[in-house]
């Protein structure tokens, strides 16, 4: 199977201050096996990459918060505290309003493909606030650090479904 077959990524630009990100991966686990580990956030610093850690439970309505390592090139971490729907075992996602103005939709999406494989979906969108201005750099950052986060979280299923 080809990169391109398990991966895939793409940023749209749908007006000056409104972008949508989109990615997806294919991960050779079942979608509890996904789950559970995108749930286990306790663990989050020992593999994931971009959002490199998240302090509270992947639970309906809860508050979680969650360092950014938004450009890989600097130091810099961000820490954003989001109010999050949860839909069990299937999807979670934040809807607000967050730094500059930028209304955020981010989701992550676990969906059963048959045959002991899983395809992850993380998408966003970001709009208003001074998306006009920063959402093209934002977005590319974006796109590259969801497909660098997923990579990682297939490597971490993938190992502990073979441990």
């Amino acid at each position: 199977m080809s990169n391109s077959e398990i991966e895939n990524g793409n940023v749209e630009r749908l007006s000056a201050s409104h972008r949508s990100i989109y990615t997806d991966i294919i991960i050779d686990a079942s979608a509890d096996r996904v789950w559970s580990v995108l749930a286990d956030t306790g663990s989050f610093s020992d593999w994931a990459v971009f959002m490199i850690d998240i302090k509270g439970k992947i639970k309906d309505g809860e508050t979680i918060s969650v360092t950014f390592k938004i450009n890989p090139e600097k130091e810099k971490l961000n820490k954003v505290d989001h109010k999050i729907s949860v839909i069990e075992g299937k999807e979670f996602f934040w809807a607000e309003k967050g730094p500059g103005g930028i209304r955020d939709n981010h989701h992550f999406k676990v969906e059963p493909l048959g045959n002991g494989k899983t395809k992850f979906i993380q998408s966003d969108e970001i709009m208003k606030g001074i998306t006009w201005l920063a959402g093209g750099n934002l977005s590319k950052m974006y796109l590259k650090g969801y497909q660098e986060f997923n990579r990682a979280l297939k490597a971490e299923v993938e190992r502990r479904n073979n441990s």
